[in-house]
């Protein structure tokens, strides 16, 4: 079965790849022009002041920081199964465990369980369907075909298996790795049989269509963060969803595939990671990404909009003097963000920015300008949430009517393939695997990229954990976040994903959060 969207369809994923990983063809990047500097000062007109605020350039005291590498995965993982709270569950064993809203498959889905997975029952005892699925189970807000795409079995070899595969809490749910080629295996093998070739750790920055993939990779070898699985112990393997013992060779990592993975540990005189699928690969075959911790601004208190996002490089300061504004010598750095008066001046041909930071400017052609809307669009009615995103800007800010709540930078689409309109959130996955290839994949794969909010299939806007250069282009098409930013666009944004359940759809649940891609 192909590792695909939690909505099913191949066809929908043959397009989302090279729209949000950037695996189409080659794009140029575009930049904006520096205006010219000038010599003399003008003042123009000032806005009311609404109190001190300096530069933000670390996460707020009140906001939690990104959890620590192994934290969860480690000794203690994993955690306790869920029929400990002594209600009877389903399970998924593949993909398309649809929760449908009436016992007939024939209906258009609310949302999904991700293979693994269980979510509890209302009622143990089955129903009679319609379509081709004759046997539903009930739970919370709908009904799942209790046949062979799902189970009620919480102690089969797999589902077991599966509990060291479950997310951890937060916005980090897996450790994440970039393949430079290694084998996919079922089952440990003895030292003396594991003869698969490792691809080489040396190689070049990615170019082309895959810039970008590899700027977050760590050369230090991935270490071990526990024991080894029990499903694994004594000759074990990863178990199949209908009970075939598979051979020990699933397939390869080819070189800039990426994989999300749980427990680390050391056998037969290797150290071997356990990827989401239940295989297990040689860590020397794999590059650790290194976790990103920029997240965007919430606006509260007297941190308001207008502010200014330095993108690229370094923006240098600048102070008043008697001769006019002059460099203060130090500089904000790049993808910090500093607050705005609102009030500005002319140097020669050169305009600055007056900041919040007393007595300091910042050159609007070193600046990208984030303000307040002063109209909400036609379909947002009174404090309705909204996502505005500016591409040409490379930012993303919430609203609720007319109140911006949160901005961030993001990166949209190469060469202006992200699509400008009106949407709505279409549906939501907690993770999702991008492909090009119709079946199992075997070319190229980003596993469990987090955080997916579809707008205009194949179009999304979720987290990027291979990169951290947001602000500037460097997709296909989909609007990139931090993992930070987009578990807080998610959590945020309608519909709400239920607890336990893979994704969620609009229809059928409220509604999706209406969202604005303009330039």
């Amino acid at each position: 079965m192909a590792r695909r969207g939690q909505d099913g369809g191949v066809r929908h994923w043959l397009l989302w790849v090279l729209v949000c990983a950037g695996c189409g063809p080659p794009a140029n990047e575009t930049a904006l022009a520096p205006a010219a500097p000038g010599q003399s000062p003008r003042p123009a007109k000032r806005r009311p002041d609404t109190g001190p605020v300096v530069a933000e350039t670390k996460p707020p005291p009140s906001e939690p920081a990104p959890p620590s590498r192994g934290s969860y995965f480690g000794p203690s993982y994993p955690p306790p199964t869920p029929d400990g709270d002594g209600r009877s569950r389903i399970g998924s064993l593949t993909w398309g465990t649809w929760i449908q809203p009436k016992p007939d498959s024939r209906s258009l889905p609310l949302g999904s369980i991700r293979p693994g997975s269980s979510i509890p029952l209302l009622k143990a005892q089955p129903v009679r369907g319609l379509g081709k699925c004759r046997s539903f189970v009930r739970v919370a807000r709908g009904y799942v075909c209790a046949t062979r795409r799902a189970t009620l079995d919480m102690d089969s070899e797999f589902m077991r298996a599966h509990r060291w595969t479950q997310p951890a809490p937060g916005p980090f749910p897996y450790e994440y790795a970039f393949g430079v080629g290694a084998p996919m295996l079922t089952r440990v093998p003895p030292a003396g049989d594991n003869h698969w070739k490792i691809g080489k750790r040396d190689h070049k920055r990615l170019r082309g269509w895959a810039a970008g993939h590899d700027e977050l990779v760590e050369e230090s070898l991935i270490e071990p963060n526990g024991p080894m699985p029990d499903f694994l112990r004594g000759g074990g393997s990863a178990p199949s969803p209908w009970g075939r013992r598979p051979g020990i060779y699933a397939k390869r990592v080819p070189f800039g595939s990426m994989i999300a993975y749980t427990r680390v540990f050391e056998a037969e005189g290797e150290v071997w990671v356990l990827s989401t699928n239940l295989t297990i690969v040689p860590a020397r075959g794999l590059k650790r990404f290194r976790r990103s911790t920029f997240r965007g601004v919430e606006l509260t208190g007297n941190v308001q909009l207008p502010v200014a996002w330095i993108r690229k490089k370094p923006r240098p300061k600048y102070r008043r003097t008697e001769s006019g504004l002059e460099p203060a010598g130090d500089s904000w750095p790049v993808r910090g963000w500093v607050a705005l008066t609102g009030s500005e001046e002319k140097q020669g041909r050169t305009r600055y920015l007056e900041t919040r930071e007393e007595g300091v400017y910042i050159a609007a052609q070193d600046a990208t300008l984030v303000e307040a809307v002063t109209k909400r669009p036609w379909e947002v009615k009174g404090d309705d949430k909204w996502i505005h995103v500016r591409v040409n800007r490379g930012t993303l800010t919430l609203y609720e009517g007319l109140r911006p709540i949160f901005t961030t930078l993001m990166s949209p689409g190469k060469d202006g393939a992200t699509p400008y309109g009106r949407y709505r959130i279409e549906s939501k996955h907690h993770v999702t695997t991008m492909t090009t290839e119709p079946g199992e994949p075997r070319k190229f794969w980003i596993a469990d990229v987090p955080w997916t909010l579809y707008f205009k299939r194949p179009y999304a806007i979720h987290g990027a954990y291979w990169h951290e250069d947001f602000g500037e282009r460097k997709s296909g098409g989909c609007v990139n976040l931090s993992l930070l930013d987009a578990k807080r666009v998610f959590d945020w944004a309608d519909p709400p994903l239920p607890h336990g359940w893979g994704s969620v759809q609009g229809y059928g649940m409220g509604g999706g959060t209406f969202v604005l891609v303009g330039g």
